[in-house]
Parts: structure tokens; sequence; C-alpha cells
């Protein structure tokens, strides 16, 4: 999920603090980590071994830069950790695509890859902007890394009337093989928290304020005059 971090399970730290359901699947949020406005909560997931998790923030950019920013997939070693290599490797249209993404997991843990099907939507009403991948057959053959075969991973991006705008990342990943804990402890707070505070400094250094996100502009709403 993280454009894509690979998360596995951690332990329990806080109290729940919310409760929540999403597609039908129900979700406790605990909060993990809660430092310099990024907040990062994990939930246990019913018939799953592992837990979900998500992350929160306010950034001072657009919904465009944060949009092209994750769009921009072969950047991402340079804000998603663990990510070492990422490339498009089918595009089906402005708003769907197949991807690769392998990741670098530290030793002795074996490295995982994941191809993905990406599809972008936007709610007129919120004006949210949301990415969602999901794990898929086929792809760049497997390498030496273990291929992720069952991951869900999502980018929220709500604009403010102040000019920030709410992010949120939520993902649900079965790593496919066991994991020390202290890996997937780390993949599950760490990770996240780390790619969310890049990603916060890429575009609030305005370095995709420019960039144009086509398909945007197809979901602006007709004006009232």
């Amino acid at each position: 999920m993280k454009f894509t971090v690979l998360v596995v399970i951690a332990t329990l730290i806080l109290p729940t603090l919310a409760s929540a359901q999403v597609d039908g699947v129900s979700y406790s949020w605990e909060e993990k980590k809660n430092k310099e406005g990024i907040v990062i909560q994990t939930s246990p997931v019913a018939n799953s071994n592992f837990r979900a998790v998500r992350g929160e923030m306010l950034v001072k950019a657009s919904v465009s830069s944060l949009v092209a920013l994750v769009e921009d997939i072969e950047n991402c070693p340079n804000w998603a950790d663990l990510c070492k290599e990422a490339r498009v490797e089918k595009r089906i249209s402005e708003t769907e695509s197949y991807a690769y993404i392998y990741n670098d997991i530290p030793f002795p843990v074996t490295d995982r890859d994941v191809y993905v099907h990406v599809v972008w939507t936007h709610d007129l009403e919120s004006q949210k902007v949301t990415m969602t991948s999901v794990a898929a057959e086929g792809g760049t053959p497997e390498s030496k890394a273990v291929r992720i075969q069952k991951a869900i991973s999502q980018w929220h991006f709500t604009p403010n009337s102040d000019g920030t705008v709410k992010v949120e990342n939520f993902a649900h990943i079965d790593p496919n093989g066991p994991t020390p804990a202290w890996v997937t402890n780390m993949m599950l707070v760490s990770s996240p928290y780390k790619s969310m505070s890049k990603m916060r400094e890429i575009v609030e250094a305005g370095d995709y304020a420019d960039v144009k996100v086509p398909f945007l502009d197809k979901f602006e709403q007709p004006s009232s005059d």
C-alpha cells in the first residue's frame, strides 16, 4: 500500500480509539504513533493474521500535486520507505494501470515484490480523490523476492477550505511468509510514518506544484453559472 509500502503485523500499544466499518470489514483503530502532525493507527482484521494500518496528516499543497507524486511511480524509491524499484507495466487509461513494485526488506528477511492493479476515483461531493491498489496476478516474472499475492493499499486526498489537504493512507497486506516481530512492527508503523513525512516534505517544497494531472480536469464539477 504506501506509492505502496508493505505492511504486516505489530503489537498492541494503546487502547482502541475508534471503530469503523468500511466495505463490510470492521476496524478498531488503535493509535501507534503521533508525531509532527502524522498519526499512525493499526487495527486487527477479522479472519486475518495480519493487522491493517492507516495514516493521516494535513499538508499545505494541492490535491493535484499529491496525485502527481504518487503517479510518478518511478520516483517511488525517493519517498516511499522500503521501495527500491517501481514502474508502470500496463497503462489502461489515465485513471487505471498495472504496476510492479519491489521492496527492499532488512536482512535477514527476504525482499518482497508485488504486481498491482491501480485505479483512481473522485467523489464530486467531497472532492476526495482516491487511489486504490490491489495485488493482481501476472506482470513481471517472479524474482528472488517473495511475491505478495494478497494486498490492498489506498491513498485518499481531501481538500479543505483553508487550502490544506487531508491525506489518508490505508493498507492491509499479507506478506506471504514469516517475518520477525521487529521487522513487522517497523513496516507497520515506522515505514508508513517515514513515507508520509517524506511525501509532505516533497509536495510542500513545491516539487510537483506545476505538474498537470489530466484526469483531474475531467472530474471537475460543471459551473453553476
